[in-house]
């Protein structure tokens, strides 16, 4: 084996492909999530304030003859199409499965909320469960978008 100025020829040549490879890579990002989707983004925020809206509005009736589903069901028909609507749109995108799941975990929180709802009024404990769910959501939700935002980075 031949000694380049005390360095082993082959350790010389690893070293030089190891640096190569490093500097290929780094210079090559692999995307693992789909990029940063406005629309998605405003669709969500929007039906972020129309539940939480819908929450106060619970609160503020509880008790009173106007809590009953029926005086309700038309949020639940508007937030079903606006998730509907959401979830088509996310699977459409390439690499973004994980919004994908989180939304079909939306959908199913507010299905939930309605079968709930059916059975009787929301007390103010209930409702504040309720809302930790979703804000749980929304938030998976909105951190997953802002990384889309910064490159998946």
């Amino acid at each position: 084996m031949k000694i380049y100025r005390g360095i082993p020829r082959f350790n010389v040549f690893l070293v030089s492909v190891y640096l190569a490879v490093m500097l290929a890579a780094s210079g090559c990002a692999v995307k693992l999530t789909s990029g940063y989707d406005e629309i998605t983004d405003s669709a969500v925020t929007g039906l972020q304030q129309k539940t939480e809206t819908h929450l106060v509005t619970l609160e503020s009736v509880e008790g009173l003859p106007e809590c009953t589903y029926e005086n309700h069901k038309q949020f639940y028909d508007e937030a079903k199409t606006d998730i509907n609507a959401i979830a088509v749109r996310v699977a459409a995108i390439p690499k973004n499965s994980i919004i994908t799941k989180e939304i079909a975990l939306l959908s199913s929180s507010l299905d939930n909320l309605e079968k709930l709802h059916k059975i009787a009024c929301l007390s103010k404990d209930q409702i504040a469960l309720v809302r930790s769910h979703f804000d749980t959501s929304y938030t998976a939700i909105h951190k997953q978008l802002e990384f889309a935002k910064r490159g998946g980075t």
